[in-house]
Parts: structure tokens; C-alpha cells; sequence
């Protein structure tokens, strides 16, 4: 139902106790239910009463009385109680029980006229509490409807009325006793419809908390849409401008034109981390994020940061240092998410910390593994240091400071995977941010050296590129092929298994969206025909996670491809002993 509905409902109010019938049918469902679950206490008490009663009329009858009331309540009473808590859990529908429910209250209370009846006779009279007592459980006890309980208690009090009149009692005191037992009715008719109305408005908040809740998670699933259609839209063509720039030197050109070469990747470069930087608030504020933490070789996670972020220091002219550790340490954490994490640090320091130096360490500090990325810049005043991971927090001397997401993304990205992050400066004297995570003892991976230039292995392997997309594909193909490798490519995965080049090195570069087989799909079967010595899937779907697997030998990288890391990948995987 929804929500405008409900609000109807609540501004009209329900003085009759009734909703409008789609919201009725629902209340009732859900009041039986719990008259059904309630009956199995009520009923295991009341059973306990009824014998204690005969107990007690064993012991204060005379046993001709005490023989037939005895009787009324064990062969009468006592089965129907029995019987109601037995039906509780059968398989009859709700509506049913309720109604038998309904029948048991009212043969209790005739058995207790009756009781009333057959003492009169034997002129011993039994007070009428009894009565009173079977009004007060069946409107506040069992909890039973108002309009059903109302009724069967009036044909209570009416069936004791006339078994006293019948059996001779003084007018005046029939009278009397009726004022006292109609009185207690009404009060009980009153509470019973005060608990019914408070119970309809509880439903009623309920169900509107309910179609609250459900609009909510439509509404997020609906962001959430749109975060990754935005993200895979937004980044396709972003990957197509950065592979185009990788392609495009500035050697020759005037000095001005140089400069327009290089701002351009650089406002590219800056734009890439705006748009990654809303796409991860994004994503963590509608809960999209959910850290696969798993052992990782800190030297390996400071290689990939340094693979992603040397070309951009290079360009602004800061020198990026790496250090690694020299425990045996490895680190708890999610592959994707600790590199966002490093990397917003590094870029954070070469936008806004006016630093020539910057570098990326590591150290196990008791059980934690400790990142960190430090910079001989400006400096943070002491009073802004509280404030910088707050979200759109921004104090930059540059023109293009960005959005402040970059540390809010650090502070929460870190909380996921059970770490924390500060960060100690002065002014004058750089900062140092720091990363804290848990760390596992683990078998350092061995370093591994990489060859001076990407060329010193192309003469041995060959790169399939499967793309669907013509331009990307085109832009991804003349990249490789400036970097000295041979490229063959093809628009689907099923033309590259049937034309698959007979080449004993030969490396997979794909997209992971394919028309008909996935990029996932064409690595394993290659990969069973023993076809390729590796490979990097491509995709512009952040839900992917990104990073190595080494037992398959396969990278996933995002989109927009970053030049400098994809050429990393590729000689990790080309060079002898990478990759392993």
C-alpha cells in the first residue's frame, strides 16, 4: 500500500475500528496471528486455573454439588481449553482459529453459568465472581477482538442473568448483581475498544514505517543505478581520452602548444580523480562498498601505487620515493580499496601540499601494518588538522583545489577494513598521513625487477586485444603498439577464438562486457586450451573488483585505463618471473 494511502487512513481515523478493506484485510491477518500466538500461554494458564478451581471445589462443595461442578469443568471446560491450545498448532488458517478461539471463550463462560446454575439448585449459592472473571479474560486476557468479545460477553451475562432468575433469586438482588456484572461489561468494552484502537494506530505506523522503508530501498536502488550506469558511461569515453593523450606527444610542437600538451593531461589526470572521488562518495554513501579484505605483500601494494602515480609526479616535477618493508609482514586488507586509499594520499599531497618530494612507506608496528605517505610541503595548521577528513572540506592554494572528498574517502574506505588513518603536520614542516590496518605474519613476495624499458620483452609476446567498442579499441591498440608490442585485435570473443594467433607467448587484454562470451568467459576457455600466458580484463563497472590474482595470472584494471599502470601490468605479466 502506499504511502499516500496510509496518510488517508490516519488523517480520517478509524473510530469504528475498521480500515479501508485492502488495509483491513491486512490488520486482521496480522491481529490473528497474533491471537493465535498469544492463545498458547492464555490457554496453558487458563487450563491450570479451571483444575485449580476444581480443586478447590472438591474442598468446599459438598460433594453433591462438587461431583457435577467438578464435572462441568474437567469434562466440559477443560477439554475445549485443551483443545484450543492443541488447534494453536495445527495447520488451519488464522481467520479459523480465531473463530474457534471466539466459540472456546464463550462455552467457558456458559460452563461457569452453568456451575452458578447447578450450585443455585443445590441451594448452596456461588458468588458471581466468576462471572466477573471470565469478562476481564476474555477483554483483556486472550485479547480478542472488540466487536466479537462485546458480543459473547453480553450472551454471557445475558445466559447468567436468566439461569439466576430461573432458579429463584430475590428481584432486588438479581438487579443488583446484574448493575455490578453490566458495569463491569462496559468498563471492559471500553478498554477492549481503547487496546484495539491503540493496536490499529501501531499497524497503522507500522505500515507506514514500512512503506517508508520500501520507498528508501527503491530509491537507492534507483541511485544506485544510476551511480553505475553514470560510472560506466562517464568512464568509457574517459578511457578513450586518456589512451588518446598517452598517444599524443608534445615533442616538436612550439613551446606554447607543448605546454597546452601538457596542461591537458594534467586537467584530464585531475578531472579522472573528480569524477572517480564522487563516483566513491557515491558508492559508500548508498552502502555499495563491501570490503573483501584478504593477505597482501605490502611491497606489492606500494608497487602498484607507484605504478599508478609516478607519471603524474613526474609531470608536476615532485619526486616520488617508495620504501618497503623488510619483515616478513603481510597486510589484512581489501586489494582495491587500500589502493584507492594510498592513492588518494599520494594525489592529495602533489595537488595541495606545494611539496618537491613526496614518499609512500611501510612498516609493522606490533599488529598493525602502518602505511605512509609524507611530503616536505607547506604544511597543516594545527586548527584545520581536525577538519581535513571531513567531506568537501577544502583549503587549497590552487586554482582547482577539487571537491574535499578525496581524505573523507581515506577516513571511510579505512574504517571498512577495520583500519585507521591520521595525519601529524606543522606548518612549514610537509605532513605525514598514516594508515593503520591489521597485519598477518606471511612470507614477504620476493621483489621483483622490472626491465628498463617496456620493449625489452615485446620481441617474445604478442597482445589480443578484444574490444567491442571500435574507438576504445582502436586508441588501446596504437598505445601497445608505441610501446613496441605486437597487437592483434578483434571485435568479439568469439572472432578472437577462432582467429586466435598461433603464438606460444601470447597475453589477453579484454574487456570484460562482451557481446555474447565475456571477457571472463574467453580467459578461461583460453586458459583451458592453454593459449595464453596471462591476462588484463578491462572494465568500466567499479563493482569488479581490481587487482591480481597470480594463480590465474590475470589482472582487472578500471577504466579509464591509467597509461602508466597498464603498462606496468603488462610487463609484470611479460618479463621473466613476473607474474608468479
Amino acid at each position: 500500500m502506499k504511502s499516500a494511502q496510509l496518510r488517508a487512513q490516519g488523517s480520517s481515523g478509524f473510530r469504528t475500528l475498521r480500515f479501508e478493506p485492502e488495509l483491513e484485510q491486512r490488520y486482521r491477518q496480522i491481529r490473528n496471528q497474533g491471537i493465535r500466538e498469544r492463545a498458547r500461554p492464555v490457554s496453558a494458564a487458563a487450563l491450570l486455573l479451571f483444575l485449580v478451581y476444581a480443586f478447590l471445589d472438591a474442598l468446599m462443595l459438598p460433594p453433591s454439588v462438587a461431583r457435577e461442578t467438578i464435572a462441568v469443568r474437567l469434562l466440559i471446560t477443560c477439554p475445549v481449553i485443551a483443545g484450543v491450545w492443541w488447534l494453536s498448532w495445527r495447520n488451519i488458517s488464522h481467520h479459523t482459529f480465531v473463530r474457534l478461539y471466539c466459540l472456546a471463550y464463550l462455552t467457558g463462560g456458559l460452563s461457569v453459568v452453568a456451575i452458578i446454575g447447578i450450585a443455585r439448585v443445590a441451594d448452596h449459592p456461588l458468588p458471581y465472581e466468576g462471572i466477573l472473571l471470565m469478562l476481564m479474560f476474555g477483554y483483556f486476557v486472550m485479547g480478542l477482538p472488540f466487536g466479537s468479545v462485546s458480543i459473547l460477553s453480553t450472551a454471557v451475562i445475558a445466559a447468567y442473568l436468566a439461569v439466576e432468575s430461573v432458579t429463584g433469586m430475590d428481584t432486588r438482588q438479581l438487579v443488583t448483581n446484574g448493575f455490578f456484572i453490566v458495569t463491569a461489561n462496559i468498563i471492559g468494552m471500553v478498554g477492549s475498544w481503547l487496546s484495539e484502537h491503540r493496536q490499529r494506530a501501531h499497524f497503522l505506523d507500522r505500515q507506514m514505517l514500512e512503506a517508508s522503508r520500501h520507498q528508501a530501498e527503491q530509491e537507492s536502488k534507483r541511485k544506485t543505478r544510476l551511480i553505475t550506469i553514470a560510472s560506466h558511461d562517464l568512464r568509457q569515453p574517459l578511457n578513450i581520452i586518456s589512451l588518446i593523450l598517452e598517444n599524443l606527444t608534445a615533442d616538436g610542437l612550439p613551446e606554447s602548444q607543448s605546454r597546452l600538451v601538457s596542461r591537458l593531461k594534467h586537467s584530464v589526470t585531475h578531472f579522472n580523480n573528480l569524477l572517480a572521488s564522487v563516483l566513491d562518495i557515491s558508492r559508500l554513501q548508498e552502502g555499495m562498498i563491501t570490503p573483501q579484505p584478504r593477505e597482501l605483500s605490502p611491497l606489492e601494494v606500494i608497487r602498484n601505487i607507484a605504478d599508478t602515480c609516478t607519471e603524474q609526479a613526474r609531470r608536476q616535477g615532485v619526486q616520488f620515493n617508495t620504501a618497503t618493508p623488510t619483515q616478513p609482514a603481510a597486510v589484512i586488507a581489501d586489494p582495491q580499496l587500500l589502493h584507492r586509499v594510498l592513492q588518494n594520499l599520494v594525489v592529495n599531497a602533489l595537488d595541495h601540499s606545494n611539496a618537491s618530494q613526496i614518499s609512500l612507506s611501510s612498516a609493522q608496528v606490533g599488529e598493525q601494518m602502518v602505511f605512509e605517505v609524507s611530503d616536505n610541503g607547506k604544511g597543516i595548521d594545527k586548527a584545520k588538522l581536525s577538519q581535513i577528513f571531513d567531506p568537501f572540506y577544502r583549503d587549497s592554494e590552487h586554482d582547482d583545489p577539487g571537491l574535499g572528498l578525496g581524505l573523507a574517502i581515506v577516513r571511510e574506505l579505512t574504517g571498512l577494513m577495520d583500519g585507521e588513518c591520521d595525519v601529524v603536520s606543522q606548518p612549514g614542516c610537509g605532513a605525514r598521513f598514516r594508515v593503520s590496518l591489521p597485519a598477518a605474519t606471511a612470507p614477504l613476495t620476493p621483489p621483483i625487477s622490472q626491465p628498463a624499458h617496456p620493449g625489452h620483452s615485446s620481441r617474445q609476446h604478442c597482445l589480443v586485444v578484444v574490444e567491442d567498442h571500435h574507438e576504445a579499441r582502436y586508441w588501446v591498440c596504437q598505445t601497445l603498439a608505441a610501446w613496441g608490442y605486437r597487437v592483434k585485435a578483434f571485435a568479439s570473443a568469439e572472432q578472437a577464438v577462432d582467429q586466435w594467433p598461433d603464438h606460444p607467448d601470447t597475453l589477453l587484454l579484454s574487456d570484460v562486457h562482451l557481446p555474447g562470451l565475456s571477457g571472463h568467459g574467453l580467459f578461461e576457455r583460453l586458459q583451458q586450451r592453454h593459449s595464453i600466458t596471462g591476462g588484463i580484463l578491462m572494465t568500466a563497472n567499479t563493482a569488479h573488483p581490481q587487482g591480481y590474482d597470480p594463480q590465474l595470472r590475470l589482472w582487472v584494471l578500471h577504466k579509464p585505463l591509467i597509461p602508466m599502470r597498464l603498462r606496468a601490468a603488462i610487463m609484470h605479466l611479460t618479463h621473466p618471473g613476473g607474474g608468479g
